[in-house]
């Protein structure tokens, strides 16, 4: 971890994120989120232990990220809809279990694309899995009843903050994009795509007064997010998510009246984006 943050760091002294800030990075999502806490023994004793420690990629500091718990699998940087993220060598989806003999992680996952492959997957467990025992390994969130203006507010937000990232449905059948109007009732929620490893790619929408596509897990994860329904972790621990939920690894079931959505419920795994080291993973091997 102290290797990884540090590189994470350098790289970023290195390109500055935010220049028109004067700064290199937030302490936000964007940027692997920061919350400040008193000082620990073990990880200073890290840091000095691998002083000057970078990971590298030709020569370079590496785009290695992190993230707290897997589901059993991961995902590649592709979920970030990114120019720069490209096709990264070694920021691949893998499953993340105990390896047997002439086995590679690298199997099963495109599998998992597949929506009933992703359904059968993340609501079993496997023994295997190095996380099969956190908290946050698999995990149930249910809104019972939906407020639709809430959710069109998100959405809205989500367009003006990313106009790519919320996608209108023209006649012809085809997308664009443009402000998101108002609307009334919701005919359909559906994970329309899933990504690497199955992580939900793009989410449909249908609406009264029109059909929306939100595309990548970061704006999935904060549309479907109401900021007052609870998470429940596989341990029976609760947590409220403000304004995004736990990953973009779950399943979506509906309930309707009169055609109409009126809540709906997740079963997923896993906490954070799912790209690079898993913290939980790492430590597992690491017993």
């Amino acid at each position: 971890q102290a290797v990884c943050a540090r590189t994470y760091a350098y790289r970023n002294i290195m390109h500055a994120g935010l220049p028109e800030m004067g700064a290199h990075v937030d302490d936000t999502t964007s940027y692997q989120v920061y919350h400040s806490s008193s000082e620990n023994a073990s990880s200073t004793t890290a840091v000095k232990e691998t002083n000057g420690i970078l990971l590298t990629w030709q020569g370079e500091p590496a785009q290695n990220y992190y993230y707290s718990t897997s589901c059993g699998v991961g995902t590649n940087a592709g979920i970030w809809k990114s120019e720069t993220a490209g096709d990264i060598p070694y920021l691949q989806a893998v499953r993340l279990k105990q390896p047997e003999d002439g086995e590679t992680p690298e199997a099963e996952v495109d599998d998992l694309k597949d929506e009933d492959a992703f359904y059968q997957f993340i609501t079993s467990k496997s023994e295997t899995d190095l996380e099969k025992d956190e908290p946050w390994y698999r995990w149930s969130y249910q809104v019972e009843q939906l407020d639709v203006k809430a959710m069109a507010a998100r959405i809205q937000s989500c367009c003006a903050s990313s106009p790519q990232s919320v996608l209108t449905k023209m006649e012809g059948d085809y997308y664009v994009s443009q402000p998101v109007e108002e609307f009334e009732e919701i005919r359909s929620l559906s994970i329309a795509q899933r990504g690497a490893g199955g992580v939900a790619e793009e989410l449909l929408v249908e609406t009264d007064t029109g059909n929306y596509k939100i595309i990548s897990e970061y704006y999935i994860r904060s549309v479907l997010c109401d900021g007052v329904s609870k998470a429940v972790k596989q341990d029976d621990s609760t947590t409220v998510p403000r304004t995004l939920l736990p990953s973009g690894f779950f399943v979506l079931e509906t309930g309707k009246e009169e055609g109409n959505v009126i809540g709906y419920t997740l079963t997923g795994g896993g906490y954070g984006h799912g790209v690079g080291m898993s913290q939980n993973g790492a430590r597992a091997l690491g017993e």
